[in-house]
């Protein structure tokens, strides 16, 4: 009787270990180890079931017989009651399981929303400064002028402008505040401000770049600097001035040599008692070609670590010079791509090309 009532309390725990696996797999999610533990424990109650029918209204004869059943009964009801405490302490776990799972997806849901809502901000930010880009280029006689941006991030801290002057004459700027994203971008608008505001009443680029540093210097951060370069064109005629604040241009000639042009300053916002100087006037012939790049242009690099570099863009600008501004600018920034080669843009790129025609 009492092997009889072992294997009737094995086959209710084997029954609960079943029931405990499947709310388990019911409650928390559906795990294909929970079904197999159930499908397990079904089978040794099935198997015990078989066991107590096969022994209900037959005593054992044999005494040695009888203690080696009821050995095995005692140790299957033994892993019937472990199985059942081991499900039922794991749960525990799982409830915590299933609690972090929910804080999770809710963190992330707010999260997600808070970065949907600055990708939304960022974009507005980009929009804003796209819109503070040149339409077109200005018709001045004489020349063809072309230029583009293309940003690390969301913002740039490059800058590119047609700025006319009150003489009638118009000063072509590139600029790269040091760094990018939204500090230098933000920078830039502000130097932007200052150099339209202050082209309206000097055509001196010299003067005009003195006056700009003195309000950048106090208004930049620590480390903080931008990068220059202005000239100014006068329609109809075949020279040009301009100031490099720590900025290079360069001077492709129509015999294909190229000058450096600059810099003739330090760059704005590293001390305001800086005097910004002019160049002497430079004079330009049919088919000389200006090309002002910012330094993520020069420094885009190749998988293997190798920048692109000033001789790479000469190449592309004397292979295209035959082409609209338009198209050299394009051809700069398409050799820059095909340089990387897919690697990520670490900087903001700006070229603007400045054709006498």
């Amino acid at each position: 009787m009492a092997v009889k009532f072992v294997l009737i309390l094995s086959v209710v725990f084997q029954l609960i270990a079943a029931g405990l696996a499947l709310r388990l797999n019911q409650l928390y999610r559906r795990r294909s180890a929970w079904i197999l533990i159930s499908a397990a424990a079904i089978v040794m109650t099935i198997e015990r079931l078989a066991t107590l029918a096969s022994t209900w209204g037959e005593p054992f004869t044999d005494s040695d017989e009888a203690a080696k059943f009821w050995t095995v009964s005692c140790i299957e009801l033994l892993v019937s009651i472990l199985l059942v405490a081991g499900i039922a302490l794991i749960e525990p776990l799982f409830v915590e399981l299933h609690k972090a799972e929910r804080l999770l997806k809710r963190d992330k849901s707010r999260l997600e929303q808070v970065v949907q809502q600055k990708e939304d901000e960022l974009r507005v930010a980009r929009q804003i400064q796209e819109n503070l880009f040149p339409d077109e280029p200005p018709q001045i006689a004489g020349y063809e002028i072309a230029g583009a941006s293309k940003p690390a991030e969301w913002t740039s801290g490059d800058y590119f402008d047609y700025i006319p002057m009150y003489d009638g004459s118009v000063a072509v700027v590139v600029a790269d505040v040091s760094g990018h994203g939204i500090g230098p971008a933000l920078m830039m608008s502000a130097t932007r401000a200052f150099l339209r505001a202050l082209a309206q009443t000097s055509c001196d680029v010299g003067e005009i770049l003195t006056q700009v540093n003195r309000a950048v210097a106090r208004d930049v951060e620590a480390g903080m600097f931008v990068t220059l370069f202005m000239t100014r064109l006068e329609p109809g005629t075949a020279s040009t001035v301009f100031t490099s604040a720590g900025h290079r241009g360069y001077l492709l000639r129509g015999n294909d040599e190229v000058s450096t042009l600059g810099p003739t300053s330090l760059a704005l916002g590293i001390s305001d008692e800086t005097v910004m100087t002019s160049s002497s006037p430079l004079s330009l012939d049919h088919d000389d070609m200006l090309l002002l790049v910012t330094d993520g242009i020069l420094e885009t690099r190749s998988p293997n670590g190798e920048m692109f570099g000033e001789d790479r863009l000469f190449e592309v600008a004397v292979r295209n010079r035959s082409l609209p501004a338009e198209k050299v600018v394009h051809a700069i920034f398409e050799a820059a791509d095909e340089f990387a080669a897919g690697e990520l843009q670490r900087d903001d790129n700006t070229a603007v090309v400045v054709k006498h025609c």
